[in-house]
């Protein structure tokens, strides 16, 4: 439950005036709207009472003796107890960079002399209340960021939980169904796969999500090794065979070289390679023809693309792609499988990489996705290699 609001009556405000009888006018109107009042008159009077007893609310003339108004206010924004406290000068000072300056000691609002003591109030009391606003859009904002950090945690902390059990779920659902298959008994080694099949999926939406929260707690720690392009190839599509068979899809391969070698986190690269393979069957008709491809840049990075004949994207969905559980529909009749996380881990897989990730499409034009490694992690090749273009076919 949130703070209740504070009645102007409970309100206790210092006015630091070295004029008596201002601090006498303004005492007055203080008292009469409500509030409590304690004057000082000077700058250090007032700070000693405000460390001492506190208030909501500081009200100071900018000339004065001993400290002046901005003095106060610059001491009164450097302490860590009353440094949130709002301040309201008053100035009689016809120099024009006298507000200027009171600002940027931290007031909070002024007023000028001669006093109009009929808007006097009513100017306190927008202060006061744009404090409290303030106060509770930053309670909320701590709030927000206490439950973010919880949930953050708390998938971290599931994430490692669930992966154990299922890879034993999965590596014992192996077993079953290789000794199913020796047996020639189908019909459970089909139960089985599905048991191994459902493991894998539920595996990789944990990896997922542990993935996602690890880099909303910062930088994705890397595994680097240098690994051929070829390898890389090989990794990302051998996680897509199923998917790909079943859906009747085509993947084409167009590599300048498979030897290209790069310093990478070998299995987050072929996991993005993968993601965008497994996002083109997925959201692609049946039979979607796909290209994999791989070229060096003319900077001497390593651009990574897959592409495809689907269906496209509009180009008011382009912006949302990468922001993490942005399926089209998330509701649980969705027809597709997934997180929506996808498309946004391989953004943050080729940021950790020190490279980018884009994507091109058009309506009814299908997508093109690249990843765009630095030449900093990009091996050195030969004349020879670098054009000697590869390109095969592989229907699974």
């Amino acid at each position: 439950m949130g703070d209740l609001p504070v009645v102007d009556a409970e309100r206790k405000i210092i006015l630091a005036d070295d004029d008596a009888i201002m601090r006498e006018l303004a005492s007055a109107k203080l008292l009469e709207a409500g509030y409590q009042v304690v004057t000082a008159c000077n700058g250090a009077e007032a700070l000693s009472l405000l460390k001492k007893e506190g208030a909501d609310m500081v009200i100071s003339d900018l000339d004065m003796p001993v400290m002046n108004g901005f003095e106060l206010t610059e001491a009164i924004r450097s302490d860590a107890e009353v440094g949130e406290t709002p301040v309201m000068v008053i100035t009689a000072s016809d120099r024009g960079d006298a507000v200027d300056r009171a600002f940027a000691a931290g007031a909070t609002s002024f007023l000028a002399k001669p006093m109009n003591w009929s808007l006097f109030h009513h100017a306190v009391k927008f202060v006061l209340r744009a404090n409290d606003d303030r106060k509770a859009l930053r309670a909320a904002r701590d709030q927000a960021e206490a439950g973010a950090k919880f949930k953050d945690s708390l998938m971290s902390v599931m994430s490692h939980e669930l992966r154990t059990p299922l890879n034993a779920i999965i590596g014992f659902g192996q077993i079953i169904a290789d000794q199913f298959s020796k047996q020639n008994d189908n019909l459970h080694k089909e139960y089985a796969d599905y048991i191994v099949d459902g493991g894998r999926r539920l595996l990789n939406s944990v990896s997922d999500m542990l993935l996602a929260s690890d880099a909303r707690s910062g930088p994705i720690v890397l595994n680097e090794t240098d690994v051929s392009l070829g390898v890389l190839v090989d990794d990302a599509l051998a996680g897509v065979e199923k998917t790909v068979r079943l859906a009747e899809a085509s993947v084409s391969l167009k590599l300048c070289s498979r030897e290209v070698e790069v310093c990478c986190d070998r299995a987050l690269l072929s996991r993005a390679i993968r993601k965008l393979v497994d996002n083109s069957v997925k959201f692609g008709p049946r039979g979607v023809e796909i290209i994999l491809g791989a070229a060096l840049t003319r900077q001497g990075g390593l651009a990574i693309m897959v592409k495809d004949n689907g269906p496209g994207i509009k180009a008011e969905r382009m912006g949302e792609l990468t922001a993490p559980f942005a399926q089209l529909d998330m509701s649980l009749r969705r027809s597709r499988e997934g997180l929506g996380l996808g498309l946004p881990l391989v953004k943050v897989i080729a940021d950790a990489h020190g490279g980018s990730f884009r994507i091109d499409s058009r309506l009814d034009e299908g997508a093109r996705a690249i990843i765009m490694i630095p030449k900093a992690r990009v091996m050195a090749m030969s004349a020879t290699k670098n054009a000697d273009c590869e390109g095969r076919q592989q229907v699974a």
